[in-house]
């Protein structure tokens, strides 16, 4: 595992944690377990069944689904800081993509099970962890209804003199979060 010293650091860099005390961020760790992936070993693959949740401490991974034809589309590529498999901790439906390692990666794990008992004996981390995964599975949402609504335009017979057409969005949104902002912090790019 981490030095708690790097975990704490890690947590302590997220706005979201400012709120939490060194004890409640020491304890937090014993629900987390540290797993590392050489690049091309997957994190999980479409349809199996999900149960956690990994934060990206290092390394890459891409996220890729299965086409209408059984082929793989990349559908993004993920950082240090990112969160995913976030749905699985909140629903037990299966996985919706295949995540793999695009350079050997270190990640935390936080399995349903884990979330469930630190509700019970560190319910304050407990809610600061939901809040961000409700953040993160919105912030989706939000880029997949604005990828409909530019769909849906793109549809309707355009005017003659009418701009050219706008390319399809990624479900990522490419801005950063602050997961990601820790990360670089953590490796000390500005």
């Amino acid at each position: 595992m981490l030095p708690i010293d790097e975990i704490r650091t890690f947590f302590r860099r997220a706005s979201v944690f400012d709120a939490l005390t060194d004890g409640e961020v020491d304890a937090s760790c014993r629900f987390l377990r540290q797993r590392r992936f050489a690049l091309g070993e997957a994190l999980f693959r479409e349809d199996d069944a999900g149960d956690s949740l990994f934060i990206l401490l290092d390394g890459e991974v891409v996220v890729d689904i299965r086409g209408p034809r059984g082929e793989a589309l990349r559908v993004g590529r993920l950082g240090p800081g990112d969160v995913l498999g976030e749905q699985a901790c909140l629903d037990p439906a299966r996985r919706s993509a295949t995540v793999t390692a695009a350079s050997d990666a270190l990640a935390l794990e936080l399995t349903r099970a884990e979330l469930d008992r630190m509700s019970r004996e560190l319910p304050r981390v407990a809610s600061l962890l939901l809040g961000v995964i409700l953040h993160e599975l919105t912030d989706r949402l939000h880029a997949v209804d604005r990828r409909v609504d530019a769909e849906l335009r793109l549809e309707v017979p355009a005017p003659a003199a009418s701009p050219p057409r706008l390319p399809p969005l990624t479900i990522f949104p490419p801005q950063t979060t602050a997961w990601q902002r820790l990360a670089s912090r953590l490796r000390g790019a500005p």
